[in-house]
């Protein structure tokens, strides 16, 4: 059975054997692990492969992004649709379900490609900061993908008790070990530390590839999510104080290209790298699938002169569309995934800031963020509400509207439901507190591993 255990069955693919040009393989992809993982050049190759699997359409290609959303009511699944996200939409999870299974296989893929490296890299011979480089940005890729699969899979840090729920296995090590799930909390403090060593191991040189900074910035998010106030204010604020980062002019040209101003992590796609039909932004594209709509949830959010109103008319139906990913450097639907940027810095400065009562220093930042945004001044911030609508407004099809929901312990209401434009819905509101709002564990994984646990309500 242990042969067919899916957490671990690509141990043998530790390098990456389809990763992209602009990663820089050599044919070490090939070789056997104690060879190909031998010197540096070895071990950033495996390192590529991780991004590789970053760039997954089960990861950050498109189904983790796409369900942070078309699970909440910003869009919808219409019913002309290619039969993609229908469980999503619906809250009608299986522990077959293949998106599920394609999430938790991308992650611990990326994982299991960092962890020789890792454990690896220090008895090599070489240039000591392309070393620490290499080591950093693996320890950074790992964080992410924990911070992923612990947000999708378990209970939140806020609103959970994190010390005993059951968060995802840890495995540090390249082994075929069944593992237990560790708590909500150890998985948290393994994505601290590994962070904390990353960003005193990296420059911040490079958008494309794993930084300093982007380490910190990616603090301040899971300090946000832990409600480390103070920690996430900091982190935030050393990232947007560095001066290496700037709001984009025109918010409409931010993901028309492979790279911008404000870009603090992008995982670059190349056009050569386009994979037609299943580039994320065909599910949006009434030219691609076109499966996914906007709700008037989302068109209310916006002033009409926002730069972030990115949406469009349909047809006569009264159904509109967003063209968020319109297409990178002319390639429909290519889309470079900015996994961290300044703007979100500015909503996890704004919201620190005013849970901690620092108002003044809160509306500072948001309207910092709405004026580049050409969106008017606020006056105040009267409640939460107005800096989750900010972040909405922001961050929009960017992979954050219902873990914003679920760490802040908000029941998702779709105001726009069952209007004969829509899948229809039993219900068009999930509880925060809601199984379901926790996706199962694959069927494959707990199948094969004795000490896995499911899921409540699976």
């Amino acid at each position: 059975m242990k042969n067919i255990y899916i957490l671990f069955s690509l141990l043998v693919f530790l390098v990456c054997t389809s990763c992209e040009d602009q990663l820089n393989l050599i044919p070490a992809q090939s070789l056997p692990t104690s060879e190909s993982l031998a010197d540096l050049d070895g071990m950033e190759t495996a390192v590529n492969g991780a991004y590789d699997a970053l760039q997954s359409v089960d990861y950050y290609g498109r189904e983790f992004v796409v369900m942070a959303d078309i699970e909440a009511n910003l869009a919808y699944l219409s019913i002309a649709n290619s039969n993609r996200f229908v469980s999503a939409y619906t809250y009608t999870w299986t522990v077959q379900n293949g998106d599920i299974a394609g999430v938790w296989n991308a992650g611990y893929r990326a994982i299991l490609r960092v962890n020789n490296v890792i454990n690896g890299i220090d008895e090599l011979e070489g240039d000591a900061a392309r070393r620490n480089q290499i080591k950093g940005e693996a320890l950074a890729i790992r964080a992410l993908c924990y911070f992923d699969l612990v947000r999708f899979f378990a209970k939140p840090y806020a609103t959970g008790t994190p010390s005993s729920d059951l968060g995802v296995p840890i495995t540090l090590e390249a082994t075929l070990e069944e593992l237990p799930r560790n708590t909500v909390a150890e998985v948290y403090n393994q994505v601290i530390s590994d962070l904390t060593t990353a960003k005193s191991l990296m420059t911040a040189d490079s958008r494309t590839r794993m930084n300093a900074l982007a380490a910190e910035a990616l603090l301040a998010r899971v300090y946000l999510y832990q409600e480390d106030f103070t920690n996430a204010e900091a982190s935030a604020s050393e990232v947007i104080n560095s001066g290496e980062f700037a709001l984009i002019d025109n918010f409409s040209n931010l993901y028309l290209s492979d790279s911008s101003s404000e870009d603090i992590f992008t995982l670059r796609f190349l056009t050569v790298e386009t994979r037609g039909s299943d580039n994320m932004g065909q599910i949006y594209n009434p030219e691609g699938y076109g499966d996914i709509r906007v709700t008037q949830d989302l068109i209310d959010l916006y002033e009409p002169n926002d730069q972030r109103n990115l949406i469009y008319q349909l047809s006569a139906n009264n159904e509109y569309y967003t063209s968020k990913y319109a297409g990178q450097d002319g390639t429909i639907g290519l889309v470079s995934p900015r996994i961290l940027r300044l703007g979100e810095m500015y909503l996890i400065r704004a919201e620190a800031r005013f849970r901690t009562n620092d108002d003044a220093g809160a509306l500072e930042d948001l309207n910092t963020l709405r004026a580049a945004r050409d969106a008017s001044a606020l006056s105040s911030i009267p409640n939460f509400r107005t800096i989750l609508e900010e972040r909405q407004r922001e961050l929009v099809f960017e992979g954050h509207t219902t873990f914003d929901y679920w760490r802040n312990g908000i029941t998702m209401v779709r105001s726009q439901c069952n209007t004969g434009l829509e899948v229809n819905l039993t219900s068009c509101s999930v509880n925060a507190s809601d199984f379901r709002t926790v996706h199962p564990i694959p069927d494959d994984e707990v199948l094969v591993n004795q000490n896995m646990v499911q899921n409540d309500g699976y």
